[in-house]
């Protein structure tokens, strides 16, 4: 049993028990030390940059570890409140959608399928690693299959995290064997991230080796959209964050181009004065909900409402009062400067 040097309690800062139970297994070693950092420093004023220099952490990494906590709900950006509902686009917007969308979105979610339960993962002990190797010969040639994938030995904590993804997230061997690769081309071989996506294949049901394919398909697909996208608006981050990433995947399936993209996006900056993935994402929602499809579509659907505007002297909540918000001032296709804050 261990115990902190009671000379230590002279100096404390709050660490909150639930973050210790539910993340010490889940997030990376990097996210952890961004989070300890962050509470030790409450109130200041700090960058991303203070952040990865003091952990001893490259930026990129830092940053993708911080929006990992956003997206969990234990961080909160500065202006922003807790539990607070995404920006939108626009109210009168919202309130004014026609009746037959917003009966299809409410039949869509009553169709969608229920979320997978949450999983409590408890990393099997060395004998119980041991133990399941040599009553299951499937998890003995997985493992066999991955030590070569990896080209060494696999040492405790990868075979227990392999173990986890069969045991616990009930994922074929097929599949297990496409998520390793995927993570090993992408650089990205660490035991806690391995675990991360394997929870989200649980998360978004990819238990087939067909769906497992099409997430690395579209991974790959969302790396040329993401670079050229950084070509236009001048985005230098070297790689999308993890929900960077869903955004992107979202956008291309939505049927959107780069440059509707970077139109939305440079509405954002021209709205908000900063980034914010999650309001170009409302954007472009309400831009395919009302069918516009290219930077014409909403040129022509601004320059309508203005036409009947000037028929009528009532105020109008019409779809076109979003298009005119959403799209006010002369549509550019050019970069934008980033206000990074």
């Amino acid at each position: 049993m261990l115990s902190l040097n009671p000379s230590y309690y002279g100096s404390v800062f709050v660490t909150p028990k639930t973050i210790v139970e539910k993340y010490i297994k889940m997030a990376s070693f990097c996210a952890l030390k961004s989070l300890l950092w962050i509470l030790n420093n409450q109130g200041g004023n700090f960058s991303v940059e203070e952040i990865a220099k003091a952990i001893g952490s490259s930026v990129a990494d830092t940053n993708e570890a911080i929006e990992y906590w956003v997206n969990e709900g234990i961080l909160i950006k500065n202006g922003e409140s807790a539990a607070a509902p995404s920006p939108t686009v626009s109210d009168s917007h919202l309130k004014s959608k026609e009746a037959e969308n917003k009966l299809e979105k409410e039949e869509n979610k009553k169709a969608e399928k229920a979320p997978a339960p949450e999983i409590k993962l408890v990393r099997p002990t060395y004998e119980q690693v041991v133990k399941r190797i040599a009553e299951d010969e499937n998890i003995a040639g997985l493992l066999n299959q991955a030590q070569i994938m990896f080209g060494k030995s696999l040492g405790y904590n990868n075979q227990s995290a392999i173990i986890q993804m069969y045991d616990d997230y009930g994922l074929g061997i097929d599949v297990i064997l496409t998520l390793i690769q995927y993570c090993i081309s992408t650089g990205k071989n660490a035991t806690t991230y391995m675990l991360s996506m394997a929870k989200k294949f649980y998360d978004k049901n990819i238990d087939t080796l067909e769906k497992a394919n099409k997430f690395v398909d579209d991974s790959n697909k969302v790396i040329v959209i993401y670079n050229e996208f950084c070509q236009f608006t001048g985005f230098s981050a070297p790689k999308p964050t993890p929900s960077q990433t869903d955004y992107f995947m979202s956008w291309n399936d939505m049927g959107f181009s780069v440059e509707m993209m970077v139109l939305a996006y440079n509405e954002t900056l021209d709205r908000k004065g900063k980034i914010s993935f999650s309001y170009t994402n409302k954007i472009l929602e309400n831009w395919h909900d009302s069918g516009y499809k290219t930077p014409e579509d909403v040129e022509n659907a601004k320059e309508a409402y203005k036409k009947q505007k000037q028929g009528t002297s009532e105020r109008s909540y019409d779809i076109n009062k979003a298009v005119e918000q959403a799209t006010n001032g002369e549509l550019v296709y050019k970069k934008k400067k980033r206000d990074v804050k």
